[in-house]
């Protein structure tokens, strides 16, 4: 279904809107609705884009989210950002663009599914053109696509989601605004980037600044009051360790399961309605700890426990692994056995990124540090 008016006439909101709004099946709303949509896409000749309308859609090109059809191409998004949507429309109006809902049944399912896209005749984008652009507003470029693939945890900003070729091309742009963007590694074919220091946050909204208000959705994901809520995460691995100059049992190699418990407290997302995604938890968390710990022995696979692999230790290391990713982390748990745990909060991410690890798991690595100390004392001697 198309509608010219942006919002279907029902007290001005879409069908799945309209659902939402008083809690009823959009089965219910939508009549015909696997009927073939009716799409009047008029090509169109002598089309002349403004610098704002090349930079809106070489953002989305960049993205790999202009999906391209036989005949058509769409721009889709979700029903919290349909005003957003109904921005863009509206900016590239000379292009034709209309507003599709589409409500068609999935046998995956058993409901029916609601998209919300504009679309237009595939003749009216030169793609080539729109690769090849220059961008001219960076600000721009950088407030679309921090609203599609970014998310804010503890007021710093990353970006996920993205190929290397736009990272690259990001770095090099924001290095000329003296804007750090970092990249994290999770495993070898994901990775997320973050602004790397708060300051780099700061200057990442000047220089959207422009932008805030116009663009619907943009200040409110990233920079508006909202409630705060506390959500975690429960994985599990096996580990061996043994302890050093310990004088019982503990002092031999045995074997136990570590049950971890992580803990994000931050804002919630008014877009999304989650602090953070359990899955975005899950990946980083299992990649970076439990791959690296599960089925080994802790004091040969962390130089940090060679010495002392005790759980308090262990949760050190894991909280400085994860706060670099999760900088909104508020707790570690792990238990041991069923009847003994250790809690732990460490450092906020900007403490870790002033100071560095935590100097009491780094004694034995400073030893050879404290010999040339030692050493410089005596010939000051």
């Amino acid at each position: 279904m198309s509608s010219d008016d942006n919002k279907i006439k029902k007290e001005g909101l879409t069908n799945l809107e309209f659902s939402f709004k008083y809690s009823v099946p959009i089965e219910s709303v939508v009549s015909n609705s696997s009927k073939k949509l009716n799409k009047n896409l008029k090509e169109l000749s002598n089309i002349v884009l403004n610098d704002d309308q090349k930079t809106i859609l070489k953002a989305y090109h960049d993205l790999n989210l202009l999906i391209v059809k036989e005949k058509e191409i769409q721009i889709h998004e979700e029903v919290r950002k349909l005003n957003f949507l109904f921005w863009l429309k509206d900016k590239l109006h000379n292009l034709n663009f209309q507003f599709i809902e589409e409500n068609l049944y999935s046998e995956d399912s058993h409901k029916i599914i609601t998209k919300n896209y504009i679309s237009t005749a595939k003749k009216n984008i030169n793609l080539l053109d729109i690769k090849s652009y220059k961008i001219s507003n960076f600000g721009l470029y950088m407030a679309i696509i921090l609203l599609n693939k970014a998310y804010i945890l503890k007021e710093y900003i990353y970006i996920e989601k993205i190929d290397k070729l736009l990272y690259e091309n990001l770095r090099k742009n924001l290095l000329e605004f003296n804007v750090d963007l970092k990249k994290l590694f999770i495993n070898e074919s994901l990775s997320i980037y973050r602004f790397n220091t708060l300051k780099d946050c700061e200057k990442l909204k000047t220089i959207i600044s422009e932008y805030l208000l116009e663009i619907p959705t943009l200040n409110e994901k990233f920079f508006s009051k909202s409630v705060i809520s506390s959500v975690t995460k429960k994985l599990v691995f096996d580990s061996a360790h043994f302890i050093t100059d310990h004088d019982g049992k503990c002092k031999n190699l045995h074997g136990g399961r570590y049950n971890i418990e992580i803990s994000i407290k931050d804002r919630i997302d008014p877009l999304t309605g989650f602090v953070i995604d359990y899955s975005l938890i899950k990946n980083i968390t299992k990649n970076l700890v439990i791959n690296k710990f599960d089925h080994k022995t802790l004091n040969l696979t962390c130089t940090e426990l060679a010495w002392r692999s005790s759980t308090e230790f262990l949760a050190i290391v894991i909280w400085e692994i994860l706060v670099e990713y999760l900088p909104s982390i508020s707790k570690i748990k792990i238990f041991e056995t069923e009847t003994s745990f250790c809690e732990f909060k460490g450092s906020s991410l900007e403490e870790f990124q002033k100071n560095g690890p935590s100097e009491i798991l780094n004694y034995f690595k400073n030893l050879s540090r404290n010999d040339e100390n030692r050493k410089d004392l005596n010939i000051a001697g």
